[in-house]
């Protein structure tokens, strides 16, 4: 009997970023679990299921169901919410709504991947971070950066748990990229962003999801705990 295909998770599997993985992890023969509350688009391989990832049950009924139904390999936090809009005009029930979205569903979903992917001898699990959290930012949402900085700190913490169970652990933090995002901000604004940027332009989708499919998948065997920057050297870590 042929071993199952390799399982995949994708949270967020309806926007633009998680929609290109989907499309990547199918395209390399994977099973892809594509959850969201939006539905997906029909595609062979693809498994759409609609999810709230701040429902804590629903999470984990999927990790078991992907687990069941493949040779589950890596997990992808991919769902979120970003708002721009006057920091001294920011909105308390945004701030809750971000936080839940943003922070706790990725937490959600990292607990419940963890032990799934455990069971199945180790994997990957790849959180969606954001310069935001590393540098602040104006005219978002102070609640952006501050769900996506916590992010950053998740990804840390699940990197040393997982690591005892064969489990790495990284997150991506792009910059401001082309797509849903970017058309926040008037044609001005990011015009002006992207002649900031040192190369000049602001990122794209596939800048971002071909560094997340090499995280997720067997070829990353020692990344662990990293937190990528993808922003054209808009931030540079030391």
């Amino acid at each position: 009997m042929a071993a199952p295909r390799p399982g995949i998770v994708i949270t967020g599997a309806a926007g633009d970023l998680g929609g290109d993985l989907a499309r990547l992890f199918l395209a390399d023969g994977w099973a892809v679990f594509g959850a969201d509350l939006a539905p997906l688009a029909p595609a062979e391989g693809l498994v759409g299921v609609t999810l709230d990832v701040t429902d804590r049950a629903g999470v984990f009924a999927l990790a078991e169901r992907a687990g069941r139904e493949s040779r589950l390999a890596a997990w992808i936090n991919a769902a979120g919410i970003f708002r721009a809009g006057p920091v001294g005009e920011a909105d308390p029930a945004d701030w809750d709504r971000i936080i839940a979205i943003n922070l706790t569903g990725t937490f959600i979903g990292c607990a419940a991947a963890l032990p799934a992917l455990a069971a199945a001898g180790g994997g990957r699990i790849v959180n969606i971070g954001s310069i935001s959290g590393q540098v602040g930012g104006v005219g978002v949402h102070p609640a952006y950066g501050a769900s996506k900085a916590g992010v950053h700190a998740l990804t840390k913490t699940y990197a040393l748990e997982g690591a005892r169970h064969g489990v790495l652990c990284n997150a991506v933090a792009p910059g401001l990229l082309e797509g849903r995002m970017g058309e926040t901000f008037g044609p001005v604004q990011r015009e002006r962003l992207a002649r900031a940027n040192p190369l000049g332009r602001l990122g794209t989708i596939a800048d971002v999801s071909r560094v997340v499919r090499f995280l997720a998948g067997p070829e990353n065997s020692y990344v662990n705990g990293a937190i990528v920057p993808v922003n054209g050297g808009a931030y540079m870590p030391g």
